[in-house]
């Protein structure tokens, strides 16, 4: 089971296709493709800024003259983070965007974790419907 976490888009927009599912926990696509990763997910502010962070450990790395060794940890390093905090930046981004976390879902998939989310959304909306009167 996954936990994913559930975006609601700005104010004044209802469609539901613009929530978002973010799943929680380390993402090996994130560890593997670094910046690519997040263009992907359209995290531009946190693509380049993570693109600098790369270029500014390689730089210091020729400057100081690091060893081949060091250099491979610190880019290990920086691939580990992201993968494990990937999914911070995206909320982050998305936040910037006038998103708002709104939920906490767990489930097998992002397909089920929406049918979960709106599934909830659907009880609650039934549960203040005002009663028939039988009169």
């Amino acid at each position: 089971m996954a936990v994913f976490t559930v975006h609601l888009p700005p104010a004044g927009v209802s469609e539901p296709e613009k929530i978002r599912f973010l799943r929680e926990g380390f993402s090996f696509p994130a560890f593997a493709f670094g910046p690519f990763w997040l263009l992907w997910k359209r995290a531009w502010l946190a693509a380049v800024g993570w693109t600098l962070l790369l270029v500014v450990i390689g730089v210091g790395g020729y400057v100081f003259k690091m060893n081949k060794d060091a250099m491979s940890f610190l880019g290990m390093a920086s691939a580990l983070i992201l993968g494990f905090e990937g999914d911070r930046l995206l909320a982050w981004s998305l936040q910037r965007r006038g998103y708002a976390e709104g939920d906490v879902v767990i489930a097998d998939n992002e397909d089920e974790a929406e049918e979960v989310y709106f599934g909830r959304l659907r009880a609650a909306s039934l549960k203040t419907l005002p009663a028939e009167s039988g009169a």
